[in-house]
């Protein structure tokens, strides 16, 4: 309800300006009451608004965002106390210190797309991942910035200290907030922001006399959507695998990613690398939420699990759209999308399998994958995939049901559209 959001954007907005939970909760409590009393002609709607309030304010000021990382706080303290009693390098105030320093300035590197200092104090393995990242939020003109960061609390969430040193590591967990905004570089123009307190596991691991950053954990991370044939297909590949993700590569615009979808896609299981010719490829999994989409029956769905391939072109194509005719009824895209006109290719097995729209039809007709062979192959695989270009951006996408394994499938999909790519 209203009340519980204002109640509690207010208390957590207070929290952080006074340092204080009891003055975020106390005035965070009396403005939702304010709005409360939206609800007097109705007394049930009215005491649901009230109760509403008080839930909203506690949940934004009382809630520990390091509840998952301190289960084994107190046994990574007592392993960092013994391992400094033999090794000044496990030292407890230089170590939350240094990573404390390392957590500031990566904020800062991130921000300024600055890979070479970033992997001065990282693995080579997590620097080369993050380099990816960065080079893909620079083809699709974005950056990330994080400023006006401050760190609430600091902990030792894991820790191991191994007999010879030389599998040495340890996780510091930081309670921290910052204006988080990911932004066009071009235009200044904010894609989405955030001021709120977050919580994160910072790993690292020792190399010689050093502390190396090697990844960074969310707590919303879900052990369950661990997919390994996906962890495999990176390793295997020389690629990188990220299990919670985010959505700061996750494409704006089109009509898969509509606006009013974006904010809430939940993306998971992210894989990221360089194949040959230089082409940029991710593979991930993502949940669109509030009902974007139906079944097959025609009935709404609250979430839409979709099995997705993205490449990075050198080129842009405009705007493409190529939806399979053996779509159920209720996916059927009946008239265009604004902005684009329906197309027909010069095959005529083609037009019978699948609809083309696009905002610019000479575009998609030199678009590689449009051609007879690659898209008679594809229609004829088990999943059911679609393709939509932004611009420099292509997506192959089915959905799929939330237990489906069809990770090879879709692998499978991803390599032979990237062997037309780069014909």
């Amino acid at each position: 309800m209203l009340p519980a959001a204002v109640s509690g954007g207010v208390a957590g907005f207070v929290k952080r300006k006074t340092r204080s939970k009891i003055a975020g909760f106390l005035v965070g409590v009396a403005v939702g009451l304010v709005f409360s009393l939206l609800y007097l002609a109705d007394l049930m709607w009215f005491i649901c608004a009230v109760i509403s309030t008080f839930v909203g304010a506690a949940i934004s000021v009382f809630v520990d965002k390091l509840k998952v990382f301190r289960q084994n706080s107190e046994a990574a303290t007592n392993t960092v106390h013994q391992a400094s009693s033999a090794d000044s390098l496990w030292q407890p105030d230089n170590l939350t210190n240094y990573a404390r320093q390392v957590f500031e300035r990566f904020q800062y590197d991130w921000s300024n797309l600055d890979y070479e200092s970033i992997h001065k104090y990282t693995t080579q393995r997590y620097s080369n991942h993050i380099g990816l990242v960065m080079q893909a939020l620079r083809q699709m003109g974005r950056r990330n910035v994080v400023d006006n960061v401050r760190i609430n609390e600091a902990i030792f969430a894991d820790a191991h200290d191994d007999a010879n040193n030389q599998s040495d590591r340890v996780s510091v967990a930081f309670l921290a907030e910052a204006d988080d905004r990911l932004e066009e570089v071009a235009t200044g123009k904010k894609i989405r922001s955030t001021n709120e307190e977050f919580a994160e596991k910072w790993n690292f691991v020792r190399e010689g006399n050093e502390w190396k950053l090697d990844g960074i954990n969310q707590p919303t991370e879900d052990v369950n959507t661990l997919v390994g044939s996906l962890n495999k297909f990176a390793k295997d590949n020389g690629m990188y695998f990220s299990l919670d993700w985010g959505r700061l590569l996750l494409p704006k615009g089109g009509n898969l990613f509509l606006p009013r979808y974006f904010s809430s896609a939940d993306v998971n299981n992210h894989v990221i690398g360089i194949w040959d010719g230089g082409i940029l490829v991710q593979l991930y999994t993502c949940v669109l939420k509030n009902g974007n989409g139906f079944t097959d029956e025609g009935k709404n769905k609250d979430e839409v699990n979709y099995l997705i391939g993205q490449i990075m072109l050198p080129k842009s194509y405009g705007g493409i759209l190529v939806d399979r005719d053996d779509n159920s009824i209720f996916r059927k895209r009946i008239i265009s999308p604004i902005g684009y006109k329906k197309i027909e290719m010069e095959w005529g097995d083609f037009n019978k399998r699948y609809t083309i729209f696009a905002t610019n039809e000479d575009q998609a007709a030199s678009f590689e994958l449009l051609n007879p062979s690659f898209m008679a192959w594809l229609y004829d695989q088990n999943i059911k995939a679609n393709i939509e270009v932004m611009d420099n951006i292509v997506i192959l996408y089915a959905r799929v049901s939330s237990d489906e394994k069809r990770y090879a499938e879709m692998l499978e999909i991803l390599r032979r559209a990237h062997k037309e790519l780069k014909m």
